[in-house]
């Protein structure tokens, strides 16, 4: 450490002035003093003692007067870090053929972690999908990310005298981008340790499965397999398809004829989404002997078959065109399932349905009183279409969102008019344009009136004449749907559209639009338990969000929300969620493959809320479908980067090389440190002792 006297607002001359300022104070008090006579012969070496000490003493003190500082510069050498990154993916576990190949691999690496230590800083991590502190030797990661390993280094290191990095591995990755680029940010030598066999062994791999991950119920999807076989020239291998865990289940099986030793095959087979939920599919291929690893050879997926079509009941007091025309307009969207039924035979549950469609009802013959009941009862929503056969004060009893008095002699011929101030749900520009253009409606003659809560879509445009007639009217302000078309004759809409556009797209959207409203129910539950989704692979954290609403439906968080997860074995795992600022949140961490379910409970105003729900964790498998290493990137990062490849066998070489780099050498790193003299303890107790050991000796020889 080198120190630097420095003062900052006055010349260096003023030490000068500092050291007069002390001699003559201590010349003006010791010259010619006749105190110390007891002395003798030593008096004049004792006054000039302790003239020197008040000299000294008093220009330290006006020379500390003046502020002076103290400047130290600090020298730090710092050794260069060698950064060792180990792969511990299943892939390069795979290329070891024995233990004890294994073992002596281990063995080598620990023994250059050792001997690099004594001249550099080795810093040792080990990766898969992500980088960790320190050499691992497990090869059981899931997933091979060299791009962020190198790029997490690189941060940690960025501003560090680095000097070389050492990466062991096969060079497979199948996550993240090309590391080649992501190594160019350190500028240092990249020296790789090739692992794994680039010459392909015999192998059948199942490699890619290509499928939906959502399906729905009733409908059929389509899976692509791809296999490929090396060095299994003409073999014969199986390919099945089972359903179900324990493969209880067998869909789909043929016969595969290999041809080459560098065999690819794809297959394409459809399946039925014939069981609601998450179903496990099993693609499995027959094993064949000597392969490198058999488990590669199957390859397990989940498809989530959702249920989630709208049950819709069409009910007619007759047959009429109107029927056909309104079911084959909704049943284009497969989400939506149309049953048809006529009112005096009707004897199904309305409990079924999420919408009633009611025809003509009720009627002077069918007033169907009870099932108009049951459906409200059920809170489903209703969709009244006015024909002839209605009986209009019926009608007038069962909804309230429109009323039709005095009806009476022929019906009147209505076109339909949209109002732009409707704002349940929009209508496209074209689809609006295309409702100006449609044939009349048949209504009845007489009075209407619509609620005031009611909104009202369309009106009645009777030849030229707008009035303020409603013709369809929706309405949702008591919490229940319900709609009312005061007219017949959709069937005529839909011919008329396919006769200007030959599609009957226009139609279908219209009938769409308003189905969809009435259908959606709305979303009462108090307690409510969400996930981002229900496949997670068993390297994903599995979370949840929760919501608790009070009477006045106003998000509160007040109690605790425990949950309760069990797997198909019965394994149980119990959580407490954490709480947000109005709602509730929880991560459950990585959970093994499988499928579950779950229960949450909670407590809020002496009432108990559940909700459940059921979700899987599905295996990843891409460390088995690519097992021939790919040492061309290893060779890439050398190249571009400066270093060497070597293989496990000459790892020990690697002290060499690094040794050899001229640009790997320590770092000297220069600091500066500026501080005020007057901090310096000891020059307080030096001035001190010079100023008490005159006081003392004045005292003594009666100075004082």
């Amino acid at each position: 450490m080198n120190a630097t006297l420095v003062i900052e607002q006055y010349p260096y001359w003023y030490i000068i002035l500092c050291l007069a300022l002390g001699s003559l104070y201590a010349l003006f008090l010791y010259f010619k003093d006749t105190t110390f006579k007891e002395a003798g012969a030593n008096r004049q070496l004792l006054q000039a003692v302790m003239a020197f000490f008040r000299a000294v003493a008093v220009a330290g003190i006006a020379f500390l007067l003046l502020s002076p500082l103290l400047k130290s510069r600090h020298t730090d050498v710092v050794e260069p870090y060698i950064l060792l990154l180990q792969d511990n993916s299943a892939s390069v576990g795979l290329s070891f053929r024995q233990a004890s190949d294994s073992s002596e691999y281990i063995n080598k690496i620990n023994k250059l972690a050792q001997d690099l230590s004594g001249n550099y800083k080795v810093a040792p991590y080990h990766f898969g999908a992500d980088v960790k502190d320190g050499l691992r030797y497990s090869f059981d990661e899931k997933v091979t990310d060299i791009s962020n390993g190198l790029d997490k280094l690189y941060n940690n290191f960025a501003n560090q005298n680095v000097g070389a990095v050492i990466l062991a591995t096969d060079g497979i990755y199948n996550q993240g981008s090309n590391p080649v680029y992501t190594a160019n940010r350190f500028n240092v030598p990249f020296f790789s340790i090739a692992l794994g066999d680039t010459t392909p062994r015999r192998d059948l791999v199942v490699d890619k499965v290509l499928h939906n991950r959502i399906a729905y119920l009733g409908d059929k999807f389509t899976i692509r397999i791809d296999v490929s076989a090396k060095n299994c020239n003409a073999e014969t291998a199986s390919l099945s398809i089972y359903k179900g865990k324990g493969n209880t289940q067998k869909l789909f099986g043929k016969a595969v004829k290999i041809e080459g030793n560098n065999f690819i095959y794809s297959e394409e087979v459809t399946l039925d989404a014939d069981t609601p939920g998450i179903q496990q599919y099993s693609i499995q291929l027959s094993t064949l002997s000597g392969e490198l690893t058999t488990q590669n050879n199957r390859q397990d997926i989940f498809v989530e078959i959702l249920d989630s079509r709208q049950k819709i009941l069409l009910l007619a007091n007759s047959p009429h065109p109107d029927i056909a025309a309104l079911k084959q307009a909704i049943e284009i969207n497969k989400n939506y399932q149309v049953t048809t039924a006529f009112a005096g035979t009707f004897n199904g549950s309305v409990r079924d349905f999420d919408l009633a469609v009611l025809h003509g009802l009720p009627s002077a013959t069918n007033t169907a009183a009870t099932i108009i009941d049951q459906l409200k009862s059920a809170n489903i929503p209703l969709w009244f279409i006015v024909t002839a056969q209605t009986a209009l004060p019926n009608l007038n009893q069962v909804q309230s969102i429109v009323q039709i008095s005095g009806a009476a002699g022929s019906p009147n011929q209505a076109k339909a008019e949209l109002q732009r101030n409707f704002s349940l749900f929009t209508f496209e520009n074209e689809l609006a344009q295309n409702l100006q253009t449609l044939p009349p409606l048949q209504v009845p003659f007489g009075q209407y009136k619509a609620a005031p809560t009611a909104q009202v879509l369309l009106k009645q445009k009777i030849g030229s004449v707008n009035t303020d007639y409603p013709l369809l009217v929706l309405e949702q302000a008591t919490g229940y749907k319900m709609a009312v078309l005061c007219g017949e004759g959709l069937w005529r809409w839909r011919i008329f559209n396919y006769k200007q556009q030959q599609t009957h797209d226009a139609f279908n959207a219209i009938m769409a639009k308003i189905t969809q409203y009435l259908s959606v129910k709305n979303d009462k539950r108090k307690f409510r338990v969400n996930q981002p989704k229900t496949l997670y692979t068993e390297t994903e954290p599995v979370t949840f969000d929760a919501e608790l609403y009070n009477d006045s439906y106003q998000l509160v968080n007040d109690p605790e929300v425990n949950i309760n997860i069990a797997n198909e074995e019965g394994k149980t795992y119990n959580f407490t969620f954490s709480k947000t600022a109005k709602a509730y949140t929880l991560n459950a961490g990585i959970l093994p493959p499988g499928n579950y379910t779950y229960i949450a409970k909670t407590a809020w105003a002496g009432q108990e809320y559940k909700a459940q729900g059921s979700f899987s964790v599905v295996p990843l498998q891409l460390e088995t479908v690519q097992t021939v290493a790919n040492h061309q990137i290893l060779h890439q990062l050398s190249q571009r980067n400066g270093g060497a490849v070597v293989y496990p066998q000459n790892i020990d070489s690697l002290v060499s090389y690094i040794q050899q780099q001229p640009n790997i050498k320590p770092v000297m790193y220069n600091s500066f440190k500026t501080q005020p003299l007057i901090n310096l303890k000891w020059l307080f107790f030096f001035l001190l002792l010079f100023l008490s050991v005159e006081w003392f000796v004045r005292k003594f020889l009666g100075g004082y």
